[in-house]
């Protein structure tokens, strides 16, 4: 018997019984059905989607926090893990550390083992399905669609300018691009594994900008997509650091300190509706259960739940689980220090 009829023989003789088996455990109906419906399409990941937003500081713009966590919710309940994890403010002068933040953000991503990695700015206003819409596209670098907010008109550019380049038509889908602004962009964690050392991505000098970064994952074969059919609106325009330089001294030391006074406020993680649900003490804090004690005096550290299956929120922002009522002693796991 040759080699060729020997093949023919032995697979005739494959079965079922002979396929090699994967088994994988998810917390969730949902996430199965995630997993599932990817398998085709993409290699398995333990958390399919899941997602770390990480925000470079706790500097809120008025309603941001709000709509960020909603957002986060959304996400959760089509069955998505996702967390939100504000990055400690490290720069000892404006801006001077981002690099060393957003590098944090990486780090805290592949040791917890997300799949994505979002950046986001502390004056985002997303609708609650922007997340959601990003993760659809399955790609390694995609921002929303940004314009710079103005007060001037101008019939060029009657939403501002877009704050990625080059310019592109709303409405087309995805588009690729050479920049954008970070005050949105997920990645998938894998993409700094082309790097030697991914917790060094970013630089901290003000004067490596968007474009010099966006060169570095050029030359590893990446670049950012920009999804022209989701809009995100930003609460201010961005400061451009090294435009400082065509100041004054006096302007100079003006524009500073009025950033570092911003700086030294209390996060305003204020509601839109003061009297609406999630409120405590005058905070939206929706993944806080019920009977939590007052945070009056207390400093927010983190807001822990243990699985994505405690969270449980539906599409409507309603919670679908029951959270277990609060011990004494565990209340330390729900982060709030005195």
């Amino acid at each position: 018997m040759d080699q060729l009829e020997l093949a023919a023989k032995t697979i005739a003789h494959v079965t079922p019984k002979h396929q090699y088996i994967s088994l994988r455990s998810y917390p969730s109906e949902q996430e199965r059905k995630i997993a599932t419906d990817m398998q085709g399409r993409s290699w398995v990941h333990m958390r399919p989607r899941s997602v770390l937003i990480a925000s470079m500081g706790n500097h809120w713009y008025p309603t941001s926090w709000q709509k960020t966590v909603d957002m986060l919710q959304y996400c959760t309940g089509q069955g998505t893990y996702v967390a939100l994890q504000e990055i400690q403010d490290r720069c000892l002068d404006p801006y001077d550390a981002l690099g060393t933040m957003r590098n944090e953000a990486i780090l805290q991503a592949i040791s917890e083992g997300f799949e994505y990695l979002m950046y986001v700015d502390n004056d985002i206003l997303p609708q609650p399905d922007t997340l959601f819409k990003l993760l659809q596209w399955d790609m390694p670098v995609v921002a929303p669609l940004i314009y710079e907010p103005t007060n001037v008109p101008n019939p060029q550019m009657p939403k501002g300018k877009q704050l990625s380049g080059p310019p592109v038509e709303q409405g087309k889908g995805l588009v690729p691009a050479k920049w954008s602004v970070l005050s949105m962009l997920l990645f998938k964690t894998a993409v700094f594994n082309c790097f030697a050392d991914p917790g060094h991505f970013w630089s901290d000098a003000i004067g490596a900008d968007e474009g010099f970064h966006f060169q570095k994952l050029w030359t590893k074969g990446h670049r950012v997509f920009i999804d022209t059919n989701t809009e995100l609106k930003v609460g201010k325009e961005p400061t451009y650091p090294l435009a400082v330089n065509r100041f004054s001294m006096e302007e100079r030391r003006k524009f500073w300190d009025d950033k570092i006074v911003k700086m030294l406020d209390a996060p305003n993680r204020r509601p839109i509706d003061p009297y609406g649900p999630g409120v405590i003490d005058g905070d939206y804090m929706p993944f806080v259960p019920p009977g939590t004690p007052s945070l009056n005096g207390a400093q927010p550290v983190t807001a822990m739940v243990s699985t994505a299956t405690n969270l449980g929120w539906a599409a409507d922002g309603s919670s679908s689980i029951a959270i277990p009522e609060i011990k004494k002693e565990e209340v330390k796991t729900y982060g709030w220090a005195s």
